[in-house]
């Protein structure tokens, strides 16, 4: 009487095979029978943060204007009749007007009413270093009356130095950087006088050209 078996290596092989899931449930990457030490569990994973610990310290903020050397007061030309422009500030924009390095502030400003005044420019005050601030308004160009409301300031003729353009309640300007701390107005020649209720305004490379261009934000159309 003839028997069959079956083959061995089909039952080796799948011995093999529990004998390695088993030894690497055990934490042993030996042969099968070898004796497998024992594991220590390891660390805890991290416990999730709570309310609690995700608390932080508030930030807070010290005024060092006085300090700085800015001396600045916003003129909204105001004079009792409540124009709607008087209810608006005014930005400031954050250039390197003379290329040392140090971001300059010039602080946009508003401007008396039409026969109301003298007129108001905005001012411009050089970062000397040191948390130090020095107004360097007159003979920089900058000090023309205007209402202005916001600005921007960008390298748009790619010369190396900062330019700037305000936007402005009237005829908006665009000053030409000299890199020295001065300005020239060239609204005129770059056509860029937009005359209505400006706001704001923004430097971008819209078209992809290598050259910036120039977005206005208007508001409402404004008689007095």
């Amino acid at each position: 009487m003839i028997r069959t078996l079956p083959p061995r290596p089909v039952f080796r092989a799948a011995f093999g095979a529990v004998a390695i899931v088993r030894a690497a449930a055990a934490g042993c990457g030996g042969p099968a029978g070898e004796d497998c030490p024992y594991a220590a569990p390891g660390p805890e994973p991290p416990r999730a943060e709570t309310a609690a610990d995700a608390r932080v310290a508030p930030i807070v903020f010290t005024d060092v204007t006085a300090e700085a050397g800015i001396r600045f007061t916003h003129n909204t030309g105001a004079f009792g009749e409540k124009y709607l422009p008087e209810t608006l500030g005014a930005g400031a924009v954050w250039l390197d007007a003379d290329g040392d390095e140090r971001q300059d502030l010039l602080l946009i400003n508003s401007t008396d009413w039409p026969g109301r005044g003298d007129g108001t420019p905005p001012a411009l005050y050089r970062n000397d270093g040191g948390w130090s601030f020095t107004d360097v308004t007159r003979g920089s160009g900058l000090d023309s009356p205007i209402y202005g409301i916001g600005g921007a300031a960008a390298d748009y003729d790619n010369d190396g130095h900062v330019d700037l353009y305000l936007a402005a309640l009237g005829p908006n300007r665009l000053y030409r950087g000299s890199g020295d701390g001065t300005f020239t107005d060239v609204t005129a020649a770059a056509g860029v006088g937009d005359p209505g209720f400006s706001t704001s305004a923004l430097w971008l490379d819209y078209d992809g050209d290598g050259h910036l261009d120039l977005f206005v934000a208007n508001y409402v159309e404004w008689t007095a």
